[in-house]
This record gives C-alpha cells, sequence and structure tokens, in this order.
C-alpha cells in the first residue's frame, strides 16, 4: 500500500515539474571553441540525459569486457565497492545461517509459531525457493497442515526424499481422515522407496489389524523381526493374528494349517479359548476324537468352559443316549464345584430329548449360578413337558439377565455365537470375549 501511495506521489510531482517546465521554457546558450548553439531548455535537458544514459551503457559495456579479459584489472579499479558488497553479502547469509539454525531447532522441539516466523526472517534475507519450500513444507507437518505440507514437498519433482515426504504427508492426511484403505497403499508405497522406515511399517502393521489383513500383518512381522514391533505387538496380537488365520484355514477346510496356526497363538497365550476351540474343532475334524476327549478332560480340571463341554459332546454324538450323558458326568465329575458342569448336562440331556434329566440337572446349575442360559434352556424343557406355567415364569426371569451367548464385544455389546478377530458390529478389534 505504501509503495502504490509513493508511487502516485513521484508520478504526480514529475507530472506537475513537466507542466510547469512546458509553461515556462526558457532559452539556452552554448559557446564553446566560438561556436555558439542556442536552444530551449527543455531540448537542453533531453540532450543532457540522453548522453548520460550512452556514457552509462558505454562504461557498463566496457566494465563487462574488462571483466572477461582482465578480471584482475577490473578487481582493483573497483575494489573498493566489490568488497562492500561481499562484505554485505557475506554478512547477510551469516545472519540468515544463525536464524536457520535457530528454525531448525525450534521444528525440532515442535514449537510452530516461533518457527513460522523465523522462516519468514530467513525467507528476507535469502531468496532460495528449495530452502524454504522445504521449510515450509516442515512447518505445515508440524502443524498438521498434510495437503499444504504435500504441495510444498512436490515442488521438488522427482526427488527420492521429497517423495518420500509427499508419501508421508498424504498417509497422515489419510489416516486423520479415517481413510485407513487408502493409507495402506501409502504406507506401502513409502516402503517401496524407503525399505527400512520402521515408522511407517508400525503404521502400516497397525492399519493391518485394524482392517483384519492377518496374513498381510504376520507377513510384515517375518519381513521386519518381532524386535521392531515391541511396542505394537504384545503376547496377545500374536495369539489372535494367528487364531484369526486359524479360522481362516479351518473356514477353508484346511485343518492341517489351522491346527498350525492355533499352536502358535497358544504358544503366545496359554489357553487362549477362540484357538483353542478352533484347535480342538479341526483335531475332530481329522478324526483325532480320542485326542480331542483327553485335551478337554485336562483342561476341564482347571478352566472348565461350556464351549469345552458342547465339544465334547461332539466327540460322542454319534453314541447312544445313555453314552453321551455318561461321559458328560465323567467330564463334569473332574471339577464338580464349578455350575458349568450341570449345565453341560442339562443342555446334553436336552438335546438327546431326556427332558426330566435335563430339568433336574438344569435346576441343580441355577442353585449354584443363575444364568441367562440356564433359564432359556429349562424354559424350553419346561415347554416340552409341556408345562406352560413353568416355560411363562422362566422367561420372565430370563429377561432379568443379559444375553450370554458364547462371546460378547466389551466395546458395543454385540452377542455372537462364534468368536472373530474384529467385532462385526463396531469393528473393534480383539473385542470379544468369552461371556460366563
Amino acid at each position: 500500500m505504501l509503495t502504490i501511495i509513493w508511487f502516485l506521489l513521484v508520478a504526480s510531482l514529475l507530472a506537475t515539474s513537466l507542466v510547469w517546465l512546458l509553461d515556462h521554457n526558457g532559452s539556452v546558450i552554448v559557446t564553446w571553441l566560438g561556436y555558439e548553439l542556442q536552444t530551449d531548455v527543455m531540448t537542453a535537458i533531453l540532450l543532457a540525459a540522453f548522453f548520460s544514459v550512452m556514457l552509462f551503457a558505454t562504461s557498463y559495456l566496457l566494465a563487462r569486457i574488462l571483466a572477461i579479459k582482465f578480471p584482475n584489472l577490473l578487481k582493483i579499479l573497483f575494489k573498493r565497492s566489490y568488497t562492500r558488497s561481499l562484505e554485505k553479502l557475506v554478512a547477510r547469509h551469516r545472519q540468515a545461517l544463525e536464524i536457520l539454525s535457530k528454525l531448525m531447532l525450534a521444528l525440532e522441539v515442535n514449537d510452530e509459531k516461533p518457527a513460522e516466523s523465523l522462516q519468514k526472517r530467513f525467507n528476507k534475507l535469502v531468496k532460495n525457493p528449495g530452502v524454504n519450500d522445504f521449510l515450509l513444507g516442515k512447518i505445515f507437518l508440524e502443524r498438521q497442515q498434510f495437503s499444504k505440507a504435500a504441495v510444498m514437498f512436490e515442488k521438488f519433482g522427482e526427488n527420492k526424499h521429497a517423495k518420500i515426504l509427499v508419501l508421508k504427508s498424504k498417509l497422515e492426511l489419510a489416516l486423520q481422515n479415517q481413510e485407513e484403505t487408502q493409507a495402506i497403499a501409502y504406507a506401502k508405497q513409502i516402503l517401496q522407496v524407503k525399505h527400512d522406515s520402521f515408522v511407517t511399517a508400525k503404521q502400516l502393521f497397525i492399519l493391518y489389524k485394524k482392517q483384519g489383513l492377518w496374513n498381510e500383518a504376520k507377513a510384515l512381522i517375518r519381513e521386519y523381526g518381532d524386535s521392531h514391533f515391541s511396542d505394537e505387538l504384545q503376547k496377545r496380537d500374536v495369539a489372535v493374528i494367528n487364531a484369526a488365520l486359524a479360522l481362516e484355514a479351518y473356514q477353508q477346510k484346511k485343518f492341517l494349517l489351522a491346527i498350525k496356526h492355533t499352536n502358535l497363538a497358544l504358544r503366545a497365550e496359554n489357553n487362549f479359548l477362540p484357538a483353542l476351540e478352533i484347535q480342538l474343532k479341526s483335531w475332530l475334524r481329522l478324526g483325532l476324537g480320542f485326542k480331542v476327549a483327553w485335551k478337554i478332560k485336562s483342561l476341564w480340571k482347571e478352566n472348565p468352559h461350556l464351549i469345552l463341554a458342547e465339544i465334547f459332546d461332539l466327540v460322542y454324538r454319534k453314541s447312544v443316549a445313555k453314552t453321551r450323558i455318561k461321559m458328560m458326568k465323567k467330564l463334569v465329575n473332574a471339577n464338580p464345584e464349578s455350575a458349568i458342569g450341570e449345565l453341560a448336562i442339562g443342555i446334553t440331556a436336552f438335546r438327546i430329548g431326556d427332558y426330566m434329566s435335563a430339568k433336574e440337572f438344569l435346576t441343580q446349575s441355577l442353585a449354584k449360578q443363575r444364568s441367562y442360559r440356564a433359564y432359556k434352556f429349562l424354559a424350553a424343557t419346561e415347554k416340552a413337558l409341556g408345562s406352560e406355567a413353568e416355560q411363562k415364569k422362566n422367561l420372565v426371569k430370563l429377561k432379568m439377565f443379559e444375553c450370554d451367548y458364547h462371546y460378547g464385544c466389551s466395546a458395543c455389546g454385540h452377542i455372537t455365537s462364534k468368536w472373530s478377530a474384529k467385532c462385526s458390529a463396531c469393528g473393534a478389534h480383539d473385542s470379544l470375549d468369552w461371556s460366563r
């Protein structure tokens, strides 16, 4: 604004002076070596200006010729002005370097406002587009203005390091906008350009876990090693990833592969129930029922679960009703204090059609521990026995309890009969726990 005002003032002053000179144009007489030249003032001024321009142009041309042919002579002739300008240049760059060091320190401790102020001072002293674009990109990164940072770094073209910074800016922007699929693509590109970017590898691992890409997550661990994921990869994560891979293999009827993954999961976290369930079912599908029965008996003594009882009953599903009840009672006797034992026998009796035995054991289970599942099967048993009044009573009591049908999500409360590493309702990772 001030520049425009000064320009208008100077222009108006020159115009006023020119008009005044034209109105009061006098005459000039020049006498030289006996010759006399008479002209007006305006013409004399124009001639003087012309000869001054010609003299300056001739002097500049001669100086350029001397600089090419005789540079040392030119330095001697213009030593004082040359040295002075050089001293000013050195002083300005020294000041700029001091500001740059302060600027880098401010960026290192994420102090954004002083960094921005120092960058403006640096830009006034040194007009270097590359340095200033880099500094602005770093400032935008610290301020989490990732789109602006990407624009700054894109100015460096095909430079390898600038390309990495562009991709990192876009990766952070995708994470900020919760565009996880796009973020995975950017992270992969960064690792292609710079394979040892372990920070990006960790980010990619977390994204794989959120998206349920267990094969990719495990491949990343194999490629970079467990040590680089010490913070992100806990024993629980190893168990969950391998259990998820085991479940996928089981669903594809690759039972040996499923058993391999369950072994890895159980090695990371002993008695991890989802992995244990898949392992037992895989053994059963391979015809190793005796091994399943032995394993469940040993587990039941310390940690009884209804899912174990259900798998145990599958071992004897082709046996007669009395044998199924008998074997279930033997299993329960390994830990008679648990309320789950009577519940397991009652459910087995209900499934084989022995409703009187089912009612007896379900009632015993409720005496030890009231639960949604016990009331549900007891109501169904009373209905099968033709006692609608008792059925209604149990259904009323049923509503007093939350549904505990196998697995429940700790994040959203979603209930499902099958375990998965990711909740199908809210997408939370490793949130499904056995409901007891």
